[in-house]
């Protein structure tokens, strides 16, 4: 804000103590580290210079909530976000905090990774009868959740992704191999498992996550 003096974290610690105390567990803790040379390397480093927030007794000054303010850290991350496949922060629909708490935890639970995940993406939250067991744990074990040059985030293509984990048994997948109706598997499905998988997230039906 234009004309704001910078006030140094221990001024923000004596209202929103809350928020400073948890400080030393996170991520941007280096913003607040003892003996920062410059007072705004510190909670005024993303939410502004907080005089006029002080004098107005919390009633105005810049509480910054910006994605561009988090990419002049993040380069390596906004640069996922001109990617084919991302999530749509660039577009506006979406904020860095929609997903991430800058107060929060250094790192997240993979229970929470997925809680977080599908609180937008229901259609594919479990339990499931049958559960895929990446998709379980983690859902970044197959998607980069800022985005990718690969169709739906996923971090690498199709077959590779599942290779990592998969071998394909010559009974079923082999160039003798057919479908359950005695159809014979052609190239492209073999180039494409979800093509047949299409219940890559879990089933309620089939162990083999085919529908």
């Amino acid at each position: 804000m234009p004309g704001a003096n910078f006030v140094g974290s221990a001024k923000c610690a004596q209202c929103h103590e809350n928020v400073t105390t948890q400080f030393h567990d996170t991520t941007h803790s280096h913003l607040v580290a003892s003996g920062a040379k410059t007072p705004e390397l510190g909670c005024e480093s993303c939410h502004g210079a907080a005089s006029a927030h002080v004098k107005s007794g919390g009633e105005s000054g810049t509480i910054v909530n910006n994605a561009a303010l988090c990419a002049s850290c993040h380069q390596d991350v906004q640069a996922r976000f001109s990617m084919n496949s991302h999530h749509p922060v660039t577009e506006g629909i979406v904020n860095c905090t929609s997903c991430h708490d800058a107060h929060g935890s250094k790192q997240a639970t993979l229970t929470s990774t997925n809680e977080r995940c599908t609180s937008c993406h229901q259609d594919v939250r479990g339990p499931h009868v049958f559960e895929h067991a990446p998709a379980a744990e983690n859902c970044t074990s197959c998607h980069n959740p800022h985005g990718s040059p690969m169709r739906k985030m996923l971090v690498t293509a199709e077959p590779m992704l599942c290779l990592q984990c998969h071998s394909l048994p010559n009974n079923r997948h082999g160039q003798t191999a057919a479908s359950a109706n005695g159809t014979p598997i052609s190239g492209a499905a073999l180039r494409q498992c979800s093509s047949c998988h299409s219940q890559i997230h879990g089933s309620s039906q089939d162990e083999h996550l085919r529908y």
